[in-house]
């Protein structure tokens, strides 16, 4: 019912870890232009954004008494709007300082590796476990494999912009 949207999970994950990969280390860690992030700072904000899914879509959770679908429409227009700037939330906010590039990339790839299947296992049509107050609290966990999607696709373009600025 939801292999589309794992579909797509998968295939934005393994771009970040492809992308992320034809850089080398002194690149992945210089910064193109001035205010933004380097590439290696953009996969560190989606491991931090994304560490942990797998727990959030297993948690066993209660039902919503909606279409478990309803506002992912709206995350997707929100985070697929290349043009308007957004504030990450200080809890995944990057350090600054060089990464490692192998070790940057195992990292997205465990995740990746723990998400899918949590995704596959999951009843997605629950609602997801957020801490009150949490931007997305009150979503479903399919509405956050949306969002894992759509910051991801987002992201995506933002290193291939850095790449192409170096």
């Amino acid at each position: 019912m939801h292999n589309e949207i794992i579909s797509q999970l998968e295939t934005a994950l393994g771009k970040t870890i492809t992308l992320l990969g034809s850089f080398n280390e002194k690149d992945l860690n210089t910064v193109p232009f001035e205010g933004s992030w380097t590439a290696a700072q953009v996969g560190r904000h989606l491991f931090k954004s994304q560490n942990g899914m797998d727990g959030l879509l297993l948690a066993p959770t209660g039902p919503v008494d909606r279409n478990p679908e309803e506002k992912a429409a709206e995350l997707k227009n929100l985070f697929l709007d290349f043009d308007t700037k957004m504030k990450s939330p200080d809890f995944i906010m990057p350090e600054e300082k060089e990464y490692d590039k192998d070790e940057l990339i195992a990292s997205l790839r465990e995740v990746k590796d723990n998400m899918i299947p949590a995704a596959k296992q999951a009843d997605l049509t629950q609602i997801a476990p957020l801490p009150q107050g949490h931007p997305f609290e009150g979503n479903t966990k399919l509405e956050m494999l949306h969002f894992v999607v759509y910051h991801t696709v987002r992201h995506n373009h933002q290193i291939e912009k850095i790449g192409e600025a170096l």
